[in-house]
Parts: structure tokens; sequence; C-alpha cells
């Protein structure tokens, strides 16, 4: 039985997507075959910088390569849900750097078009792929803090009020991480929210955001996110039996 080649087509040109290709060129079957960016030079710097052959001046065209099994979309986050529907218009699996929506109607969207497409759609929260959160899935598992109650996550940071939203840019970590923890793993029951946010009239980005979310089995969640003050940047899981702590960074 023979390892098929992975082709990959990389959809923007920024820092996330260097070390992105960094990483796809040390696993085994993966080439990095195609690149798109906005224009022909962007791709060109990239695309020699890495070595890879096919340098587009557009995403539609990288998209579209025939030869391409994968797009990972590491442009604009504004632009994540019209790129992830690009690639998988032109049949392309998707891996998609977070936030991959602004809300969940368009994720849904995206989502659906990707069943209906019969392929690969994944969001790209690497933290959910990391060997310690699975460590703490086997704790939890094992009941070593016993039945889990609540858990608490923070992510704030100084580094850009107003240019962005805090809460797709770090506190989408912060919500994983509880719903990873607590929530319902069928998806039956959907969570209430209450919260407050802070936002800067002149962009309408909200740059501080605290929540508390109601899961099933009445279990309680609270993150606090921020892009204009800093915070511990850790995560805890409490139970009834003991406290699971992550520290810095937990995502």
């Amino acid at each position: 039985m023979t390892e098929s080649v992975v082709n990959w087509a990389i959809l923007g040109t920024g820092a996330i997507a260097n070390d992105m290709v960094q990483i796809l060129k040390q696993l085994p079957q993966c080439v990095v075959l195609a690149v798109g960016s906005r224009t022909v030079a962007g791709a060109n710097r990239f695309g020699d910088r890495w070595g890879i052959p096919r340098q587009y001046g557009s995403y539609e065209e990288a998209a579209s390569d025939k030869d391409v099994d994968i797009c990972y979309i590491a442009t604009p986050s504004l632009r994540h849900p019209q790129d992830c529907l690009l690639a998988i218009k032109n049949g392309k699996a998707v891996l998609c750097e977070k936030s991959m929506a602004p809300n969940d109607t368009i994720a849904k969207e995206i989502f659906n078009a990707a069943n209906e497409a019969n392929v690969l759609c994944v969001h790209g929260v690497w933290s959910r792929f990391f060997p310690a959160m699975q460590k703490v899935r086997d704790l939890i598992d094992a009941g070593e803090i016993g039945e889990i109650r609540s858990a608490r996550a923070s992510f704030c940071q100084n580094d850009g009020a107003g240019s962005c939203s805090a809460l797709l840019e770090t506190g989408i970590y912060c919500a994983q991480f509880l719903q990873w923890a607590l929530g319902d793993p069928t998806g039956a029951s959907e969570p209430m929210v209450r919260g407050a946010c802070r936002t800067i009239h002149e962009s309408g980005n909200d740059e501080h955001v605290t929540a508390i979310i109601e899961f099933q089995g009445k279990k309680m969640g609270s993150f606090e996110c921020s892009l204009a003050h800093c915070s511990d940047r850790s995560a805890t899981i409490y139970g009834t039996g003991g406290v699971i702590e992550i520290p810095f960074p937990f995502w």
C-alpha cells in the first residue's frame, strides 16, 4: 500500500503562512505546490523564498489549480469565509486559520458547502491537536478530578486595540477551550451566553469582552479577552475532586 502525496496551496503570504510552510515541508507525503497572493510580486517573493513552483497573483488561480488537493487559508481574517468557499467551490479540502467566520451563520454556510462538495473542512485551532490537551482529556476521562463543574480562561494582551476584534483574535481560544472542556459532545443543546464588552467607537471593534457560558448539566464557563490590556493568559478546569491548571500560554 503506497501513501499518496498531498499537494497544498497556500492562500496568503503573511507571517503565519511562512510558519505553516516550514512545517509542511517537514512532513512526509506533503508538497507545497502553489501559492496565491493578491499580487504577482507577492506570490513570487513568497514562492521564491520557500521554493514553491507555482506562483499565482490571485487566490482564485491558486484555488483552481487542478493538481492542488488542499488549500491552507492564511488570508486576512475578514476574507476567510469567501476564500474557504472559493476553495470548496473548486473541490479542494480546506484548512482555515482562525477565526474562520465572524458568526455561526456564516460558519454553518461554509461547513454545509463542504458537506455538499464532499470535501474536508477544518478550522485551524491548533490547541485541539496538542499532546498537552490530550493529557488533560485523559485526566478528565479517568475521573482524576472528579465530576467537571466549571472552567475559566483568560487571553488578554495589549497589542492592537481597535485594529481588530478581541473576540475573534484571542477570545476564540478561550471560547473553544470552554467548549472543549465543558460542552455537550453530542451538540444536543445550545449553551447560554451572557456577557459584556467594550467597543471602540471609531472602528466598531470590541477591545474587551467578558462572558459567562452555561453548558448542559449546569456546567459554567467564564472567559475574558482583550487587545487593550494584559492578563496571565492561563486556563483552569475545576472538578469535584481537584483542579487542572494550564499555565501561560494555555492556547
